[in-house]
């Protein structure tokens, strides 16, 4: 198996137009959405085409898996293709459990509504602006609602692995797999520019003993598996749940390997009762510019009945209790009751 490693030049990012992609403006590279248009915002503006993101979950709760799902239905709604790999689950059960996109309509200002404004009269024939944080496009960003599922006769270019043909559990097995789906189904930078695709891959459980480690191990494996992907129209999302269960070294080197690291980590602060989780970058993609720092170091996730959003993290006010209150007070008077060598 041989693998080329062949750069996006800006003259074939320029004119390669590509359905559910947008052209980052600071560097220059072609992005895919999340499926959470909040997570796209904190990866500014989304993931890079030929990149490997890797998800830590140490909460063992559901971050990982969701934001899999919202990564693959974005996939299926931008008429991707798709690769799902998972050696504990079937991965046509994660195909059958995708969240329903949201049909939203765009607001239209009536002659009702703007008779209310009483007080800004001198506003009335301005445009009503909508006020959302984020805003959502037809072509680049949906709005899922996990409550709702994909109907599966709507489950288009969706492959899975293992399947009937794969030999065997291994990491091998498995780059040998997508090595052939890129290079004869239209993924690789070596196709001509009107036959290109995009390829969404997601492999989960990354950690499993199920794995056939014999000839390569999870390092390597990272290793190859960023060339291949950097030589295509690819992306991969790679999860996996416990850090406990690799080495410092280890886990060093596996996020040295990617492009992409994001970490999922319980809030252990019983006021924070609105979050589930906190969102930690341990490592974002930098192409033709120098690294993206976020606006903020610190997210957490929310989980509501049907929506995943990440949010900025607000830490309730620290209030002192009564002890401390007695403390300050006995200290001011103390302080009030002494001679100062400074009197005006």
């Amino acid at each position: 198996m041989s693998l080329n490693l062949q750069s996006h030049t800006i003259s074939q990012r320029k004119s390669l137009k590509l359905k559910g992609t947008k052209t980052s403006v600071t560097k220059n590279q072609l992005l895919i959405s999340t499926g959470i248009v909040s997570l796209d915002a904190v990866l500014d503006g989304g993931i890079p085409i030929g990149t490997v993101a890797l998800i830590e979950d140490e909460s063992h709760g559901r971050n990982a898996d969701l934001v899999t799902k919202h990564f693959i239905a974005e996939g299926v709604v931008c008429d991707h293709s798709i690769i799902i790999a998972d050696i504990e689950k079937k991965p046509e059960a994660i195909a059958n459990d995708l969240p329903k996109p949201i049909q939203e309509e765009s607001f239209q200002p009536t002659d009702s509504i703007a008779e209310d404004f009483k007080i800004a009269w001198r506003y009335r024939q301005n445009p009503i602006q909508d006020s959302k944080p984020h805003h959502t496009s037809i072509s680049f960003g949906h709005t899922f609602d996990i409550s709702a599922k994909i109907p599966v006769d709507e489950l288009q270019n969706v492959g899975y692995w293992p399947n009937e043909e794969s030999e065997s559990l291994s990491y091998y097995n498995l780059l040998k797999n997508l090595n052939t789906i890129i290079t004869s189904g239209g993924f690789s930078t070596k196709f001509p520019v009107e036959k290109r695709r995009a390829l969404r891959i997601t492999i989960s459980n990354l950690h499993s003993p199920l794995w056939d480690t014999e000839g390569m191990d999870v390092v390597t494996f990272l290793y190859k598996l960023r060339i291949l992907v950097r030589s295509s129209y690819a992306t991969c999302l790679v999860t996996y749940q416990g850090a406990h269960i690799f080495d410092d070294m280890v886990k060093c080197r596996m996020e040295h390997f990617v492009d992409t690291v994001l970490i999922f980590k319980p809030i252990e602060l019983s006021s924070c009762v609105d979050y589930n989780g906190k969102l930690i970058i341990g490592k974002l993609a930098s192409f033709n510019t120098f690294l993206y720092e976020p606006l903020s170091v610190d997210w957490a996730t929310k989980l509501t009945r049907k929506r995943l959003c990440i949010e900025k993290l607000h830490l309730p006010p620290c209030l002192n209790n009564g002890d401390d209150n007695e403390n300050a007070h006995t200290k001011q008077l103390a302080c009030s009751s002494t001679t100062s060598v400074l009197n005006f």
